[in-house]
């Protein structure tokens, strides 16, 4: 019998995903510690099955949103693939405040940017080969792939993407996580998986 690493991975993201859904994360330091534990057993399937499709994650922490640069981006190589597997945006306003954050596809490249450098969730795995950056002041295109909103008064979004859900990224293409309103402080963290 002939073993399917993607049939292994999709089984265990649908998994994830339906836990989410039926038991949602409490709180933002629930959902990064079930991300984390969730990411290394998949990292394992990559690396005995697919050693060419390491899982990354990118973070930012502790600032404000802004409607007019992203507060994460990813960016493929020219001639590379990559997708979003999971976001998590955890507020930290010291009062209510409502944020509505777009992830959008943007102009092919990075203006105005400032590089963030991915964490290997295997130290083995190649570094990433993309670029990913936050502050990015490039034009959107076309309409939001999801538009996440949160009461960053101690809220928090975690949204996973289920198999067949993910948000692709290739040949210099840029995906960009930016606020349509609000401007809370915040920590993110993209996780994301080259291909």
């Amino acid at each position: 019998m002939t073993i399917c690493p993607n049939e292994i991975k999709d089984v265990l993201r649908k998994k994830n995903w339906v836990h989410e859904m039926n038991e949602p994360s409490r709180c933002w330091g629930e959902a990064i510690e079930r991300s984390t534990k969730f990411w290394e057993k998949y990292e394992q399937v990559n690396r005995d099955y697919c050693p060419d499709d390491p899982v990354y994650s990118i973070i930012r922490s502790g600032t404000a949103l802004s409607t007019t640069a992203d507060h994460l981006g990813f960016q493929a190589s020219s001639t590379g693939q990559g997708r979003i597997l999971e976001i998590i945006i955890g507020g930290e306003a010291t009062s209510a405040a409502v944020n509505r954050v777009f992830i959008n596809r943007a102009g092919i490249g990075f203006s105005g940017s400032v590089a963030i450098t991915p964490v290997k969730f295997n130290t083995r795995s190649p570094n990433a080969a993309g670029t990913y950056a936050q502050n990015a002041s490039q034009s959107l295109v076309g309409n939001p792939l999801i538009i996440l909103a949160f009461n960053a008064f101690g809220g928090f979004i975690r949204w996973v993407a289920a198999p067949g859900e993910e948000m692709y990224y290739e040949n210099s293409e840029v995906i960009s996580i930016r606020s349509n309103s609000g401007t809370s402080t915040v920590s993110s963290t993209g996780i994301f998986e080259e291909l």
